[in-house]
């Protein structure tokens, strides 16, 4: 199925993914957070605290980069530029 023109769907596939790649860092940031907790250092619970800031920092660095490289369409049109250019 090609993708939809409509820039409301393609505005919400974009929100959609990148609320999924910010709750996956964080996921990923505190089971490792507490696994070092569990198994490595017995430290309390600083290691869940700095696993979940590492998968907070990680979560907005990766929804930084995909609002970079996404066009909107208003910005194709004006660009002159098609898909593949960029």
């Amino acid at each position: 199925m090609p993708p939809s023109n409509d820039p409301f769907y393609a505005g919400l596939g974009q929100a959609v993914r990148i609320g999924t790649e910010m709750l996956a860092a964080l996921i990923v940031g505190g089971g490792l957070g507490w696994v070092a907790d569990t198994y490595l250092f017995d430290a309390g619970p600083w290691g869940l605290v700095m696993g979940l800031v590492i998968g907070v920092a990680a979560g907005i660095r990766n929804a930084m980069r995909a609002a970079q490289r996404w066009i909107s369409p208003a910005d194709k049109l004006t660009s002159g530029k098609s898909e593949s250019d960029f």
